[in-house]
């Protein structure tokens, strides 16, 4: 029975980091989308601060960081210090794909990428 249980505990510490992460991402979407409709709803722009722990207030879960490519970058880069992310009054966000990645477990990421005319997910891969 040790044996089994042994074997099977990096597993189960794989399924609970991908729980996590995916949380994560579905929260980011989230975020974007709530942003989004305060813009339109309020008629100001609005922004939500990118840091490399987390999203307008939200933090990443322990172990994961946040990357981003803009639409000039050629690759993804940590938000520098005092980075926003962009929504118009009319719902119009900076194109952005960000890219959440699991620190030290063999480059795991989870990389969304945004519609800059609705805010929603367009693009996942892992």
């Amino acid at each position: 029975m040790a044996i089994l249980v042994s074997a099977a505990l990096p597993y189960l510490f794989d399924a609970f980091a991908n729980g996590a992460g995916d949380r994560a991402s579905s929260s980011l979407a989230e975020k974007a989308s709530e942003t989004r409709s305060t813009a339109i709803e309020s008629g100001t722009n609005q922004q939500l601060l990118l840091t490399p722990t987390g999203i307008g207030g939200s933090p990443l879960p322990n172990g994961w960081s946040l990357q981003i490519k803009g639409l000039n970058d050629n690759k993804f880069h940590p938000p520098e210090r005092g980075r926003t992310w962009e929504f118009t009054r009319a719902g119009v966000c900076e194109p952005l794909t960000i890219r959440i990645v699991e620190e030290g477990r063999g480059g795991r990421f989870i990389e969304t990428t945004f519609d800059a005319l609705t805010a929603l997910p367009i693009h996942d891969e892992q």
